[in-house]
């Protein structure tokens, strides 16, 4: 079929051209702008809180300030002494007591020049300077030393004025010392009769801040239900804290708690460290146990040493076993282990007060 020449098909749609570029559209306000590379400058820092009115420890009650630092040492005390006049006011009566305390220490033990101990005076000298220290500790006492009156106590103690003692050690506990706390809590477990509740009372406190020896009598207090309900896992945790601070009877109580399970998992290597450590301390005991050990395990020079120690501290059970060793090895041998037994020094710990 022929086609009209003057119809034509409708006009084709355009196309777009095949590489257009894409119109930009117009940057709406609220579209988020593209981060640079550039790095940001970091948020200034907020300004320091205004200091709150009435922060000013100078203003503080000399009283106060006194009674904080009464258990303190003598170079806190220096310190706390150089942080403003007021405290250095406050803080001139317990100075001048530390320097009185640290005296009467040198005198009591003999290493003041020309005193009767460094001279090698005979016993009325010497207690003539022991009672000179005595009363240097009284003075610092008085002034609010709570480490003075923890020492005089000591020798009111020693000098069987028991009563006089007790009181030392309350005032001492009162200010917190932990000593003053153990001895006082020694003292009510020492009374006739003894008081063991108002003793725990004291241990708990002293052991908390630390004191060796305060943890060991609570690890017994709390082992042999005295003044208190018997809990055996109580008392080997302190047990281990008084022997991890050099108290050597915890060392040896621990060495059992180890090997026994009593209160702690069982561990034979644990319990024989302990055993060991607290035989080179000077335990009895501990020096009987490991001698008998040394021989069960042939080394019966060293085992003959070990009883020999033990004898000489006061172990009667270690007498007869030192006698049989003794004669079973030959005299070169056994002159041996008593000449190592002669030289043999204790090791030494600082135990924590």
């Amino acid at each position: 079929m022929d086609m009209d020449a003057s119809q034509t098909w409708p006009p084709p749609t355009p196309s777009p051209p095949p590489f257009s570029s894409r119109p930009h559209a117009s940057p709406s306000p609220h579209r988020r702008r593209r981060r640079h590379s550039k790095k940001h400058k970091p948020p200034p820092a907020p300004a320091p809180a205004p200091t709150p009115q009435g922060a000013d420890f100078s203003a503080l009650p000399p009283e106060l300030v006194h009674r904080a630092l009464a258990a303190a040492c003598a170079s806190d005390v220096a310190a706390a002494s150089r942080a403003c006049r007021a405290w250095r006011d406050a803080l001139r009566p317990l100075r001048e007591a530390a320097a009185l305390h640290a005296y009467g220490r040198r005198v009591k033990h003999g290493l003041v020049a020309g005193s009767a101990a460094s001279r090698g005076a005979g016993g009325e000298r010497l207690e003539t300077e022991r009672q000179r220290a005595l009363g240097l500790f009284r003075r610092a006492a008085r002034l609010g030393s709570a480490a003075a009156m923890v020492d005089a106590g000591l020798m009111c103690w020693e000098d069987g004025r028991r009563e006089e003692a007790v009181g030392y050690y309350r005032s001492a506990a009162d200010l917190g010392h932990p000593v003053g706390m153990c001895n006082l809590g020694v003292s009510y477990l020492e009374a006739d009769p003894p008081k063991a509740e108002e003793a725990i009372r004291w241990f708990y406190p002293s052991a908390s801040a630390g004191n060796a020896r305060a943890q060991y009598n609570l690890g017994l207090c709390l082992q042999n239900g005295k003044g208190v309900k018997r809990n055996q896992k109580e008392a080997a945790k302190w047990y281990l804290r008084a022997a991890e601070g050099g108290n050597v009877r915890a060392m040896y109580n621990i060495s059992l708690c180890y090997s026994y399970g009593e209160g702690l998992s069982q561990d034979p290597v644990r319990a024989k460290r302990w055993l060991q450590l607290a035989a080179d301390c000077g335990h009895k005991k501990a020096l009987y146990e490991c001698g008998i050990k040394l021989c069960a395990a042939g080394d019966k020079v060293k085992s003959l040493m070990y009883l020999e120690l033990a004898t000489r501290r006061g172990e009667t059970a270690a007498a007869h076993m030192r006698d049989v060793i003794f004669e079973s090895l030959s005299v070169v041998n056994a002159q041996r282990a008593m000449s190592d037994a002669d030289k043999w020094k204790p090791r030494t710990l600082h135990p924590r007060r």
